[in-house]
């Protein structure tokens, strides 16, 4: 297999400009925009879909000063004819998709157009930001107490923390869309999760050629999942150097993970629970997404005919090596053959009181004002971090760390490579921060030829 040329974006990130681009002061002011604007803004976003067109509504749920909020009314009657539109072409999508069809490149481009119209609205609320600025995340962190009450019983005994999956929900695929180098398709299935207690979903992009006459595969999988607040199907599909591997052979399966895009809690935005509920957050995100992951690696085993990987970017990267090690007690069908990580971390008590996002939004001391102690959140490590070996053999895995990472944390990212014993080859250390690392890929892509190398050797 061999990875293929870029275009758009990714032309722009192997250019020259790349050298100014993909450099520290990059990663600081990305954190700083987050923080400060996207999180806050999204914040802002979330009360309105909530507030239904009520102007008090919202004022109750993201308080905002008196000038700006005299243009509340337009901004909610926009937020409302840009979800009405998403909610239009989202049935749509489903009749074309999952019902009666057919499936057409103008229902999924109608549904994906809608929802980013409805994501980028969150730019009316700039100037309501400025006047008096949004907070970034409604925190409902639970109290130690009552987490343990909850997942006291999962701490006992790890080795079944997430047996959930052996549940084996039933799997259903949608119908296909033919594009020009791939054929994508859509998986849903019940998260056996009574956290989650929802749909989950995942896009599966395959690759011409990669069936066999007899529909099965004749080629490797990787699930792969992304980071917090990352909702590429809300978004819009663009080129990105993962999707990339589908060029190289590679069936990709994107999960969306619990509480993003069509998962999204209502009253809060992509990925704002895994925060704003603190310990209790991470350990139910992970609890259903790792479960799932699980159950999707199975489902890419029986309908393809080679390895299956999995792989993530950022708190995608923290499920898919919590995944190495829980699927060390699955049956064998669900244990992944390799490993891919980008920005991953050892930690996640480093990252919630020492990371530099968490930081910047508040996180430790809204922990702090919860009762929770860094010796606390660490009592949980086993359901959270990557304690023990993984199901697979070092020599499988490959990592991307960035040598600036304060997100994830860079010397927690080698702690990992280090106690899993990982071989140098498969480790690429860039000179980049957390997000600077992972756009590297698209301008240096030896980590992706490294893992194609690795998912070809194992046939």
């Amino acid at each position: 297999m061999a990875l293929g040329p870029g275009n758009g974006f990714d032309l722009l990130l192997k250019s020259v400009a790349a050298d100014v681009l993909l450099r520290p002061w990059f990663d600081d002011a990305a954190l700083r925009l987050l923080a400060s604007w996207y999180f806050p803004l999204s914040r802002a976003w979330a009360a309105a879909i909530a507030a239904e067109g009520s102007v008090e509504r919202f004022r109750e749920l993201a308080p905002c000063g008196e000038l700006t909020g005299r243009l509340l009314p337009g901004i909610l009657g926009q937020m409302d004819r840009r979800l009405r539109r998403l909610e239009k072409a989202a049935e749509a999508w489903e009749r074309a998709f999952f019902g009666d069809g057919p499936a057409t490149p103008e229902a999924e481009t109608a549904r994906a157009d809608a929802a980013q119209a409805l994501m980028a609205a969150r730019a009316l609320f700039a100037p309501l930001h400025l006047e008096r600025p949004f907070a970034p995340v409604h925190w409902q962190i639970e109290p130690p107490d009552s987490v343990t009450a909850r997942h006291g019983r999962r701490l006992d005994r790890p080795e079944t923390a997430f047996e959930e999956a052996a549940a084996r929900p039933a799997i259903e695929a949608s119908r296909t869309l033919t594009l020009d180098h791939r054929e994508d398709g859509w998986l849903r299935l019940a998260t056996p999760v009574a956290a989650a207690g929802d749909t989950a979903w995942a896009r599966v992009s395959t690759p011409k050629g990669w069936r066999r006459a007899d529909g099965r595969g004749d080629g490797p999988s990787l699930v792969f999942t992304h980071g917090i607040a990352m909702e590429p199907e809300w978004w819009g599909e663009h080129t990105t150097s993962m999707t990339a591997l589908v060029d190289a052979g590679v069936r990709m399966i994107r999960p969306e993970g619990p509480w993003h895009g069509r998962r999204r809690l209502a009253g809060f935005y992509g990925g704002e629970p895994v925060l704003g509920r603190g310990p209790a957050g991470l350990l139910d995100f992970f609890h259903a997404h790792v479960a799932e992951i699980g159950i999707l690696t199975a489902w890419a085993r029986a309908t393809g005919g080679g390895p299956v990987a999995v792989g993530g970017i950022s708190l995608g990267a923290l499920t898919a090596q919590l995944v190495a090690v829980a699927t060390r007690h699955w049956p064998e069908e669900m244990r992944p053959d390799a490993l891919f990580l980008v920005t991953p971390s050892r930690s996640l008590t480093a990252i919630a009181f020492e990371g530099g996002l968490t930081g910047a939004l508040g996180v430790p001391d809204a922990l702090a004002a919860a009762g929770w102690t860094p010796l606390s959140a660490a009592a949980w490590a086993p359901l959270l971090e990557p304690i023990g070996e993984p199901a697979m053999p070092a020599g499988r895995i490959a990592v991307v760390l960035g040598e600036t990472d304060r997100v994830t944390l860079y010397a927690e990212g080698e702690a990992l490579v280090r106690d899993w014993e990982v071989p140098e080859a498969n480790v690429f250390r860039r000179p980049a921060g957390h997000f600077s690392a992972s756009l590297d890929l698209t301008r240096d892509d030896a980590p992706l030829r490294r893992f194609v190398a690795v998912l070809d050797s194992l046939g």
